[in-house]
């Protein structure tokens, strides 16, 4: 009877589970552009579930659960080799890991001078995460541009699941709204 109970608790909390809890990631191509032309959006799992409307609206998408700044310079690196890297770079991560000005300052070196550099400040409601580098890089460097998502986020307890990181629907909106804008 115990194994039937937690049996039936393990299905139940597993398919309640929202996208993040599970995820593995999203690589998903822009709806209307090209790989290498349309801005790439590299992030973590917040973004995982605002992935496919941010193909709908121009982006291509290149999320994984957990992905540190490091995991991002990887990617970054990756596509440049290929010739695949466009002219705009968003970087939306920093949930789990700090991203630094070391950080920053590699992903400029790797995209080079003639691209522009999106950073997306990361939120999460139960502990404030350090924006700072991101801020400083955004007001001293040509070509970085700061999409303020933790000011924008801040007191909308509706747009995120129970854990106060990742979204829920209106909470998409508003994610791709803002890339949208800022970005595009």
């Amino acid at each position: 009877m115990v194994r039937v109970l937690l049996a039936t608790a393990l299905v139940v909390a597993l398919a309640a589970a929202p996208s993040h809890a599970t995820c593995g990631g999203a690589k998903r191509a822009p709806a209307n552009g090209e790989i290498g032309v349309a801005p790439l959006a590299i992030g973590d799992s917040v973004m995982i579930d605002a992935a496919r409307s941010l193909t709908r609206v121009g982006f291509e998408v290149d999320a994984k659960c957990g992905r540190s700044p490091e995991g991002g310079l990887f990617v970054l690196r990756r596509r440049r080799d290929r010739g695949t890297l466009p002219h705009k770079v968003v970087l939306a991560l920093g949930t789990n890991w700090w991203v630094t000005s070391g950080h920053i300052r590699r992903a400029r070196r790797i995209i080079g001078p003639r691209r522009t550099l999106f950073l997306v400040t990361p939120y999460r409601s139960w502990r404030p995460v350090s924006n700072g580098p991101m801020r400083r890089a955004a007001r001293r460097r040509r070509r970085v541009r700061l999409v303020d998502w933790s000011s924008v986020a801040f007191g909308h307890t509706n747009w995120f699941q129970s854990d106060g990181t990742h979204l829920r629907g209106a909470g998409v909106r508003a994610y791709v709204r803002l890339l949208k804008r800022r970005v595009l």
